[in-house]
């Protein structure tokens, strides 16, 4: 555990000097930490052991991380790298919102599905892999072909929502099953997560994240669909 929670510090620690530097924008530096953290700290499972407890051992991780951002959100401390590497506007309030929803889904993701399960491989692929492409996609190439429902979404970006977030799960779902913890059939689980990818990246690209935040209705309808299509029809029929 302290090697994944001392890596996870230093993922942090790379997103808050790089902008400072000067060598990407805040923006984009902000985006990559969405993007790359959940995934690498689901390559870090394999790391822990069989034993039962192991899944919430991992947990404690993005709960230690839940614990950082309530004390820098409510400005308890005054941690200046998470509120760099993470907040839009540098205000510390932000942390308790997009940021918190993210590590709350991580910890639930770890607790209750661990290495056995797609269905928690598909929602934080869909969380980091889909959203955060999403963003960096449509904010570089996404302004001249606005969504007509939309027009602060993009095809761009939502066809990187589909696109990062597909091939993400796939990916992950290949590394585990490298390691023995899943045993699914190739094609059927593609067209299933494919299936959720896209009920994502349209939920994603609808006008409703000034009232639900991405972080919490994307895993929401991964979760759903996952369940559904995932643990039911195909690792069960």
């Amino acid at each position: 555990m302290r090697v994944v929670a001392l890596f996870s510090n230093i993922l942090v620690c790379v997103f808050f000097f790089l902008p400072r530097k000067l060598y990407i924008a805040q923006k984009l530096s902000r985006k990559l930490v969405h993007t790359l953290a959940g995934p690498l700290f689901l390559v870090c499972w394999p790391l822990y052991s069989s034993a039962e407890y192991a899944q919430y051992l991992a947990a404690l991780v993005p709960s230690l991380n839940i614990v950082r951002l309530l004390l820098a959100g409510l400005q308890v401390v005054d941690d200046r790298r998470a509120v760099s590497a993470m907040s839009r506007t540098g205000d510390p309030a932000e942390l308790l919102r997009g940021p918190l929803y993210y590590v709350v889904v991580l910890c639930a993701v770890t607790a209750i599905y661990w290495r056995q399960s797609t269905v928690g491989i598909v929602i934080t692929s869909l969380m980091c892999g889909g959203d955060g492409l999403a963003d960096i996609v449509g904010r570089n190439w996404g302004k001249s072909n606005p969504l007509p429902w939309n027009p602060s979404k993009s095809w761009a970006g939502s066809a990187a929502m589909f696109g990062g977030g597909l091939a993400m799960a796939l990916a992950l779902i290949q590394y585990f099953s490298y390691f023995g913890y899943i045993d699914v059939e190739f094609f059927p689980t593609m067209a299933a997560v494919a299936l959720i990818s896209f009920v994502a990246a349209v939920i994603e690209s609808l006008p409703i994240n000034q009232i639900l935040d991405d972080n919490l209705s994307v895993p929401g309808v991964a979760a759903l669909m996952g369940v559904v299509l995932l643990q039911f029809l195909i690792e069960v029929v």
